[in-house]
């Protein structure tokens, strides 16, 4: 048995000594090398000695009306320049924007909730304020908004920030967030965000069209949002003053579920018709608060109900979650996502990845949608699917997104096969065993087989700001394929190698920005060989999956020849003449030398009858020339 500490000890000595992989088998970007050379990055998987980031504290106090929609806000920030540059200006991301008229959109929305765009009411830095009204010094630019600093902001200085601004959610067209019915609204990426400042491209200038997700910085909340009284709201942060804002038979519940390891309802259906659940003065302010996470978000609901469970994930430290789930009565299988939370939390800290999950709470709010989720740090705003396996994949998938992109601190905008290639995968090995008639990684193998080689299918390695006008490449080249290629690197190397890897690259990039190249060179480092004949096919060229047979010989000789390029597992299906059968099967490696062909031996006094080359775990575009028959 290989122990884990002493191959961590191997992967650590491997980076002091420089013993790096073989980068130069692939492509590296001029911006990483020139990272390199500035020595926040390294060819070696790991940061580089002046490696560094940029964080912000938000204080903020916002007011949502759900009956105009209109959320007002007003933000204080400590942003912190810990770069070795002097900035000039900061930039902010102003998200609903992509509703603003006039912005470029990645799909048509019909002229619904078209605004003029997040209004912002006054800024200023340091106590001074800006002039709004010149334009030249505060651009709007897509979702961006651009101020030029008077005082440039010196390295390893801060600067005060006072923002104050209005909204409207969107009630017609939500994208991700919004107005879903009269009783339930989810709403994310609703404030002025500072843009992430990083070491590979310094300001972070991709606009947010709909398709390509986010990137942001690790940051420390204190947020208090005002609604009518009869709203319950839970966040993605720990409430603080819960007696102020629920009846005491709540508070009490929340208590008891805290300091238990049982699933609790906290609130039911028939709590509302006993009793009021919130506090009724005309309007309830909710305290949050929540450090070093990437972002902030909420749901509100009118009789919603609400379980709660708590879990171990650390038995050395202690270390519990709290999970809740959020619903109403008509949601498919929601009374039992508490259960769907508690079993996937407990799977990522145990099995899969294996560290212990990273955030003191996650909370699945039911949007009282059929299909879809999205996710944010420790919420998951998702439907209710009407199959129950579908319902727990959905919330595995979106919990998983707590370590990829949320913990790992990735570009989503860039690289989203780090982190949705993780959240399809991992979820396929526990979904498949609990619902055998499910079979989830099957039907990744069948939609990847049916798209890929077509001009749309395009290598995870192209940033994916650049496919966002084309779902399709999109969902291919961020969940499809790196799922896959994930599984079978996976069975190339050895479950254990891989599963070391992936937890060294996590354990030293965790809270920062990795890129896809850091991750390959982890893998690379743990596994103690060049992974570049797998690497490359599956994450930058332009492949598919085609595996032939070429030629069988009587004398036990297969020739298979790899026509799409992307090296794939082999499984072969002998029939001799008289019924006995023969299954032979090998990993990806047998294309690790890099040849088109590998040639596969067997043994058998009987004569062939027919063979077949492949199966439903694995993808094959072509299956025509998938089968030989023998006729004497």
């Amino acid at each position: 048995m290989i122990r884990n500490s002493a191959l961590i000890l191997v992967f650590i000595i491997l980076c002091q000594f420089g013993l790096s992989a073989q980068t130069a088998h692939r492509f590296i970007s001029r911006n990483f090398q020139e990272a390199v050379e500035k020595q926040t990055r390294t060819f070696k998987g790991v940061p580089g000695p002046d490696y560094w980031q940029n964080k912000a504290n938000y204080v903020i106090e916002a007011a949502f009306d759900p009956s105009t929609a209109k959320l007002n806000g007003l933000a204080s920030i400590v942003y912190f320049n810990n770069s070795p540059d002097t900035l000039d200006k900061i930039v902010f991301n102003l998200y609903q924007d992509i509703f603003r008229e006039g912005n470029s959109r990645d799909w048509d929305l019909g002229g619904m909730d078209i605004t003029k765009g997040t209004n912002i009411k006054s800024l200023a830095f340091n106590d001074i304020k800006v002039d709004l009204l010149d334009k030249v010094s505060n651009q709007r630019q897509g979702t961006k908004l651009i101020s030029k600093l008077n005082n440039k902001l010196l390295p390893n200085d801060s600067l005060r920030i006072h923002i104050a601004w209005e909204v409207s959610i969107p009630v017609k067209r939500p994208i991700r967030m919004g107005k879903y019915n009269d009783s339930t609204w989810f709403i994310a990426y609703w404030y002025p965000q500072l843009a992430v400042y990083d070491d590979m491209d310094g300001w972070d200038m991709i606009s947010y069209n709909g398709s390509v997700e986010f990137y942001n910085d690790f940051n420390d909340y204190e947020v208090n949002i005002t609604v009518p009284k009869d709203y319950v709201l839970w966040a993605g942060a720990k409430l603080l003053n819960p007696a102020d804002v629920f009846n005491s038979q709540i508070v009490n519940r929340i208590e008891e579920a805290s300091s238990g390891f049982e699933i609790k309802h906290i609130i039911t259906e028939d709590d509302y018709k006993k009793f009021k659940i919130t506090n009724q003065t005309a309007k309830n302010t909710w305290k949050f608060a929540s450090n070093n996470v990437p972002d902030f978000s909420f749901g509100i609901g009118l009789g919603k109900q609400w379980d709660m469970v708590k879990l171990l994930v650390d038995s050395v430290s202690n270390r519990t979650v709290i999970i809740n789930s959020v619903y109403t009565p008509e949601n498919k299988h929601f009374n039992k996502v508490a259960q769907f939370a508690l079993t996937s939390v407990s799977y990522m800290s145990y099995n899969w990845p294996g560290l212990a999950f990273p955030y003191p709470q996650v909370t699945v709010f039911c949007d009282d949608r059929t299909g879809g989720g999205m996710e944010s740090p420790m919420m998951a705003n998702n439907s209710a699917p009407d199959d129950e396996a579908d319902a727990f994949g959905l919330t595995f998938h979106e919990i998983a997104h707590s370590y990829f992109p949320f913990y790992m601190g990735t570009n989503e905008k860039k690289y989203a096969f780090m982190d949705e290639g993780w959240a399809s995968y991992l979820p396929t090995g526990l979904v498949d065993s609990l619902y055998p008639d499910h079979t989830s990684l099957k039907w990744i193998v069948k939609k990847f087989e049916e798209n890929a080689g077509y001009e749309f299918d395009t290598p995870p390695m192209v940033l994916n700001q650049l496919m966002g006008a084309n779902y399709q490449s999109l969902r291919l080249a961020s969940y499809t394929r790196p799922s896959l290629a994930y599984n079978f690197l996976k069975n190339a190397i050895g479950v254990e190698l891989f599963k070391l890897g992936l937890q060294n690259y996590m354990k030293v990039w965790a809270g920062k920005h990795p890129t896809p190249n850091d991750f390959f060179t982890a893998m690379e480092l743990t596994a103690g060989q060049d992974l570049n004949w797998f690497i490359r096919p599956w994450f930058y060229d332009f492949a598919y999956p085609d595996l032939a047979l070429r030629k069988v010989t009587k004398d036990g000789i297969i020739v298979i020849e790899n026509v799409g390029g992307l090296p794939l597992p082999v499984e072969l299906n002998l029939l001799f003449t008289d019924g006995s059968k023969l299954k032979i099967e090998k990993d990806a490696s047998i294309w690790s030398s890099g040849e088109k062909s590998v040639i596969i031996e067997f043994t058998s006094e009987v004569p062939l009858q027919e063979i077949d080359l492949g199966s439903d775990l694995i993808p094959d575009s072509n299956k025509k020339s998938n089968k030989m028959l023998f006729i004497d």
